[in-house]
């Protein structure tokens, strides 16, 4: 999860969000290198203007690039596997 990255690509710093969430900078930096819930991460999508989704984007990057893909013997379409 990559919480900091995307405050950043949105041109907020995490003192910013702090304020914005009224909380210390102590308790953002434990968000962001915690686990944080749904909640707060919809806070955090709120404030900087972006998907919950996008705090995830790495790690279904990497899953799908880790995914072997094959070919459709008659269509030859690829066929995603994806192995839990």
């Amino acid at each position: 999860m990559d919480i900091k990255g995307v405050i950043k690509a949105h041109g907020f710093t995490l003192i910013d969000v702090a304020n914005k969430m009224e909380i210390t900078k102590g308790g953002i930096s434990q968000i962001v290198n915690g686990s944080p819930n749904v909640r707060t991460l919809r806070t955090i999508a709120e404030i900087v203007g972006c998907k919950v989704g996008d705090f995830f984007k790495d790690e279904m990057t990497e899953e799908k690039e880790s995914s072997p893909v094959l070919r459709c013997p008659h269509c030859g379409e690829e066929l995603h596997i994806y192995i839990e």
